[in-house]
Formats: structure tokens, C-alpha cells, sequence
């Protein structure tokens, strides 16, 4: 009897095992479910495959490949370089991991690390095809495209079915404009591997940049065939179709990416830009209204269609629509977003305070909010705040890298605080990102036309205005640079050009004439003033270039003459007493200059010149009372002027009313706090006349 107990129990036991599996059968099934999730393209499921095979044994290094392979297919390119990287810690040597970081190093420009990892490839294996195509790659993104066609060549002779190899040679063919000789290296490693996505999306390329749109049509078709789920393989196939102005069939292909996968917000919010795009608000606000009745849980539509609404300017109904979702979503992080974008409405619509409000309860609530952190960063650098800026886009670019925006506004922020050797490192992480974003290459123009790197701004600049011949903006840059470099004949032809664009005809007079200045061509630039001031008889710059040009020639009664004529015409002119002021003040006669300055305050307020000469003439008459008035009124005219400010502490600190005078230099420093001057005022004050130790702490 004790025996068949025994036996019993072993048998229940026996079943139990069979029935649950031990760890090394629940990983090999987990996996196993993950391979077969992968290849039918499920990837959301996969990757919880692939959690469970990780939370059995960390260290499975092929299960880190794979998860790599899913994020990839999802453009998660962070995700996917983290898993990449746990196999090479799990494995050092794994060739296959190694070659796949080397490939993201070269995307973002980190040529050293690339060229490393290959070293360490072929330093085991010097005929690794994939090794050497890295090495040639850095040759080319290091400027000598000539030599790397010539090395990758060489290479594709002796390994002509080598997907690196051909991809590589496809790749600079294609770059330096000779598309047709790539074809035939794509097509034969295309016979021996039909279905490799990245020899058929080269194919597709090439075939593009050749006008071929029969063959790119059918292997954009063929790529969506093999991988049906891959949502960026159907819009590049609609966007194929919307550049051929064939709109119904790219609409169909984005109503077929929904149809594949209904549940899929992505495909939805995908759709409603395109209808926007080609069909209109209206339809586009269609779109995205069904879909939320569908998935009314799917908090993407409801962004989407708030977006939608703020292009528009519906500014009510994109309010409404974030209030609903802070209800419908409350406690979720979608209603956290929500409040974010109401602070973002309220910044634009320049309720500031009420915007940073907001996103401070937000950042209290989720002190790692994306989002509201750059709201912050943003209104920190149109106050002026750059330190705040900084602080802020460098949290954002930590945990966000690849966003191309984070980096150029970190650029921005360190050009506030004087740092454009840090502002330039930002610039070209963001060029490593992305070529070809404009904003950021036209913003290392300006830093390398103010650092006097004339050369280097030209280089960057040619290219630029071969691509966008039209744009105003980088024509006005060279422009600028050619000034510099005195190179009158070409200023000319860059000014014609600017004409033929668009360019503001006051503007481009202007420029003509500084142009004409600089050579003392008087006549001509003369004549250019007087054409922009005809165009512009409001505005201070053409009539402040005609004065300023007359005095430089010695030339005074003719620009008091001018400007007395001006008055004649138009006593209210904004400018033109101001202007006669600072003449008489050049002259001595303060005295009818202050009769001038006060018409020109209470004609232009916000004009800040007129203030400081009349305050300063009091000053210098030993009436510094009256210049403190002047100044007090004129701070409430132009509450942000810092030098109205400065100007007026620096009066009461001389006069003993130090209190008031730290008063003044604290609200400079509000509005400016990279303010060295203030900074320094304030603190000589409290140390040198306070002295308590409440101040001596705050010096």
C-alpha cells in the first residue's frame, strides 16, 4: 500500500512537471511565441514574449537580438540601440550586434566610435565585408566621397552579393549623382535575396532619383507585401502615389494601413493628416470625429484632432477638446498632456503667467513630463532666462536625444548665456539627426559669421541656397557674409537676387544702400535711402541712415534741414524728433533738443532713445530729480527695458535711496538674469550699504 502511495505521488508529480514546464521549457516557449509574433509582424506581442523569456533569464543574449529586431520594425531606435547594446555587454564579440551600433553611430555622425568598432571587427576578421563597409562609410561622412566610391568599388568587385557591400556602393552612387550604375549591383543581389527589405528599399530609391516610377511603384508595392504591418511602409507608398498627383490612390492606401489594423490610433491620426492635407480641415475633422467614436479610449485621435483645431485657429474648440479629454482622461497621463497643451494656448494667446502656472502644476505632478518641460524652456527663453532654458532643454535632450527640436532650442538657450562653443555642439547633434534641417545649418552661419569664419559660413551656405535658390533667409546670410568680406561686385548680384525673391523692396534699398556707404558712393546711397523712405515714410531706419550718412560727411545744417522738412509735412512723424534732438545735442543746444525729446516721447512711447537723452540731459544739469521722473515714466512706458532701468537704480544709488535702487536692479534681473551689470550694481549696494547679514547672504 505505502508503495502505491509512492508511486501515486510520483506519477502527480511527474504530470505537474509535464503540465508547467521548468524555466528552460517556459523560456523556449516564450520564445518561441515571439519568433511566430515577429514574423506574422506582431510586435507589440512579441516584445511581452520577449519580456517573459528576459524576466526568466536576463542574460539571454539572443533574446536581446530579437528585442532589438522588434523595436527596430517600430522605429523605436532608442529602444532598439539600448538592446544592442545589452548584447554586446552579454557577449562582446557578437558580430552581429557590433555591426548594427556601428550603423547608428554613422547616423548620428559619431564617426570615432564607428570607425572603432570596426577596427575591433576586423582586428579578428580583416575580410568582414560588413566591417569594411563601416570603415568606408566614415571615409565618406568625413568629406572624401571621391575616395570612398573608389574604396567601396574595389570592395563590391570582390564581394558583389554582399548586402553591406551593395548597399554601400547603391548608396554613394546615388549620392553623388550617379543613380543608374547602382541599379545593376541592387538587381543581381536581388536575384540571389528577393525579399531583403533594405536591397528593395535601396531599389525603390534609386529608381526615384532616376524618374524610373514604374519600377519604384512596384518595389514600394512589393515591400508593403512582405511586411503588410509595417504602418511607414504604406505612407511611403501613398506619399509614392500623392508626388505622382495620383491623391485617390494614396488616400486609398492609407484607408487600407486602417482597414489592416483598426485598433491602431497611429493608422487613424496617419489617415486624418493626409485627408488634411489633400482634402481639407473639414474632412480631415470627419476623419478623426468617427474615429474617436470607435475608439473612444485612443487618446492620440484627441490630440490629433485639438492639433487640428489649433492650425486652423478654432482656438474654442481645441480648447474644448483638451478640457474633455482632462475629464474623460482624469488621473491618466493623457490628461496630464492635456493641461500642457492648454498652458501651450495660453502662452501663444501671450497669457504668460497663466501658461507657466499651469505648467508648473503639471511638472509638480510629473516632474519628468517631456512636454511640459519644454513649454518651460520655451517661455524661459522669451523672458530671457537662459540658464532656466538650459536647465530644462538639457533634461529634455537627456531623455529624449533623437528629438532634433530639443537640441536647436539647447543651442538657442546657450547662445543666450554666451556659450557658442556649447550652442555649436548642440547644433551639430541636431545635424546628426538630421542633415538637413535647416534652422540648424543656418544657425551655425551665424555663428560662424559672427566668430569671423567666413570661409566655413560660405561653405555652408552654397550648398543651402543651390537647394533653396528662393530663400530670402539665406540669401540676406550671404549677403551679410559677403559684406564682411567686402566683395562689393558680388553684394550686387546677391541684392538682385533677394529683389527677384521677395525680399521687403525697403529693406533691399537699405541694404543697397550700406552697400554704397561703405565705398562712399554718397550719391547712390543717397538714392537708395530716399527710395526706402519713400516706401516706408513711417519708419526710423531709412530716415536715421540719411541723417547718420550726413553727419558722417560733416554734412549737419543739410540733415537738420531734413529733418525740419519732415516736421513741416508731418508734425507727428514717430521718429524725426528724436533724431533732430540727438542732431542739436551734437550741436550744444540742449535746450531745444529737450523740447524735441519730450514731443518725441509723448509721440512714440515705446520708443526708449528719446527717454534716456532727455534724462540724461537733466542729469548732466544737475536736475536729477527731474531725470529720475524722466526715467520712472518712461520704465512705465517700457516695463521690459533694461536700460531705463539700470539708468534709474544707478541715479538712486547715487542720491542714497538705496532701497529703491535695489528694487530697480531686482526687477532688471527678473526680466534679464544673465544681466552682469545688475548683478553687479546689486550687489556692491547691499554689501556697501546695507551690510546686515540678510544682504551681505543675497550679495
Amino acid at each position: 500500500m505505502k508503495r502505491c502511495v509512492v508511486l501515486g505521488l510520483i506519477v502527480v508529480m511527474a504530470m505537474g512537471t509535464v503540465g508547467c514546464g521548468g524555466p528552460e521549457e517556459r523560456k523556449a516557449k516564450y520564445r518561441l511565441r515571439a519568433q511566430e509574433y515577429f514574423q506574422r509582424g506582431d510586435y507589440s506581442k512579441a516584445r511581452v514574449e520577449l519580456r517573459n523569456v528576459l524576466q526568466i533569464d536576463p542574460k539571454d543574449v539572443e533574446a536581446y537580438l530579437l528585442y532589438a529586431q522588434v523595436e527596430e520594425k517600430e522605429r523605436n531606435w532608442r529602444n532598439a540601440f539600448a538592446a544592442y547594446q545589452q548584447v554586446i555587454e552579454l557577449s562582446p564579440n557578437h558580430e552581429r550586434a557590433l555591426v548594427k551600433l556601428a550603423k547608428y553611430y554613422l547616423e548620428s555622425r559619431m564617426l570615432e566610435q564607428a570607425g572603432q568598432i570596426a577596427d575591433r571587427l576586423l582586428a579578428t576578421n580583416s575580410n568582414y565585408v560588413p566591417a569594411q563597409t563601416i570603415k568606408i562609410a566614415v571615409v565618406a561622412l568625413s568629406g572624401n566621397l571621391k575616395g570612398a566610391v573608389a574604396q567601396a568599388e574595389q570592395l563590391v568587385s570582390r564581394a558583389p552579393l554582399e548586402t553591406d557591400a551593395v548597399l554601400l556602393i547603391a548608396s554613394l552612387y546615388t549620392s553623388t549623382q550617379r543613380p543608374s550604375e547602382a541599379v545593376p549591383y541592387l538587381r543581381r543581389a536581388l536575384d540571389v535575396n528577393p525579399t531583403n527589405l533594405e536591397l528593395l528599399d535601396a531599389l525603390a530609391t534609386t529608381s526615384l532619383k532616376q524618374g524610373h516610377t514604374a519600377d519604384a511603384e512596384s518595389t514600394l508595392i512589393r515591400i508593403v507585401q512582405l511586411e503588410p504591418t509595417i504602418l511607414p511602409h504604406r505612407i511611403r507608398l501613398a506619399s509614392y502615389y500623392d508626388q505622382q498627383q495620383q491623391y485617390e490612390k494614396a488616400q486609398s492606401i492609407m484607408q487600407e494601413a486602417v482597414q489592416a489594423d483598426p485598433e491602431d490610433e497611429r493608422r487613424r491620426v496617419a489617415l486624418a493628416e493626409y485627408v488634411s492635407r489633400r482634402r481639407g480641415y473639414e474632412s480631415a475633422e470627419a476623419v478623426l470625429q468617427q474615429a474617436k467614436k470607435e475608439l473612444p479610449r485612443a487618446g492620440k485621435l484627441w490630440f490629433a484632432l485639438g492639433h487640428l483645431y489649433e492650425r486652423k485657429g478654432k482656438s474654442e474648440k481645441a480648447r474644448e477638446v483638451y478640457h474633455e479629454l482632462q475629464t474623460e482622461f482624469a488621473g491618466k497621463p493623457e490628461a496630464l498632456e492635456a493641461q500642457v497643451k492648454l498652458a501651450g494656448m495660453d502662452w501663444v494667446a501671450g497669457k504668460t503667467e497663466e501658461a507657466e502656472q499651469q505648467v508648473e502644476a503639471a511638472l509638480k505632478e510629473n516632474p519628468r513630463s517631456m512636454e511640459a518641460l519644454m513649454l518651460r524652456g520655451r517661455i524661459a527663453l522669451q523672458r530671457g532666462k537662459g540658464p532656466d532654458a538650459v536647465a530644462d532643454f538639457r533634461s529634455v535632450v537627456k531623455d529624449q536625444p533623437e528629438s532634433t527640436d530639443s537640441h536647436v532650442l539647447l543651442a538657442k538657450a546657450h547662445l543666450m548665456t554666451g556659450e557658442p562653443a556649447l550652442a555649436r555642439e548642440s547644433l551639430d547633434r541636431a545635424l546628426a539627426l538630421n542633415p538637413t534641417m535647416l534652422e540648424a545649418q543656418t544657425m551655425l552661419v551665424g555663428l560662424d559669421t559672427a566668430a569671423g569664419q567666413l570661409k566655413e559660413a560660405k561653405q555652408r551656405l552654397d550648398p543651402l541656397i543651390a537647394q533653396n535658390p528662393g530663400n530670402i533667409a539665406l540669401l540676406g546670410m550671404l549677403f551679410q557674409v559677403q559684406l564682411q568680406e567686402k566683395d562689393w561686385g558680388k553684394t550686387q548680384d546677391t541684392l538682385h537676387k533677394l529683389r527677384q525673391a521677395g525680399a521687403d523692396d525697403s529693406a533691399a534699398d537699405l541694404a543697397e544702400g550700406h552697400v554704397a556707404l561703405v565705398q562712399q558712393r554718397w550719391d547712390t546711397a543717397e538714392a537708395a535711402y530716399r527710395r526706402a523712405a519713400e516706401r516706408q515714410p513711417s519708419a526710423a531706419e531709412p530716415l536715421l541712415a540719411l541723417v547718420q550718412m550726413d553727419m558722417r560727411r560733416g554734412r549737419l545744417a543739410p540733415a537738420q534741414s531734413r529733418l525740419e522738412q519732415l516736421l513741416a509735412k508731418s508734425s507727428n512723424h514717430p521718429y524725426a524728433n528724436g533724431l533732430l534732438g540727438e542732431l542739436l545735442l551734437t550741436k550744444g543746444e540742449s535746450t531745444a533738443a529737450m523740447t524735441h525729446f519730450e514731443t518725441a516721447t509723448r509721440l512714440n512711447p515705446k520708443w526708449t532713445t528719446p527717454w534716456i537723452h532727455l534724462a540724461r540731459t537733466h542729469y548732466a544739469q544737475k536736475r536729477a530729480a527731474e531725470g529720475d521722473a524722466v526715467l520712472r515714466k518712461g520704465v512705465e512706458n517700457n516695463p521690459e527695458s533694461e536700460q531705463l532701468r539700470l539708468l534709474l537704480a544707478m541715479s538712486l544709488a547715487t542720491q542714497g535711496h538705496y532701497d529703491d535702487a535695489i528694487n530697480q536692479y531686482e526687477a532688471v534681473l527678473r526680466r534679464a538674469p544673465s544681466s552682469i551689470l545688475a548683478a553687479n550694481n546689486l550687489a556692491a549696494v547691499l554689501v556697501d550699504h546695507k551690510g546686515d547679514p540678510k544682504s551681505l547672504e543675497r550679495a
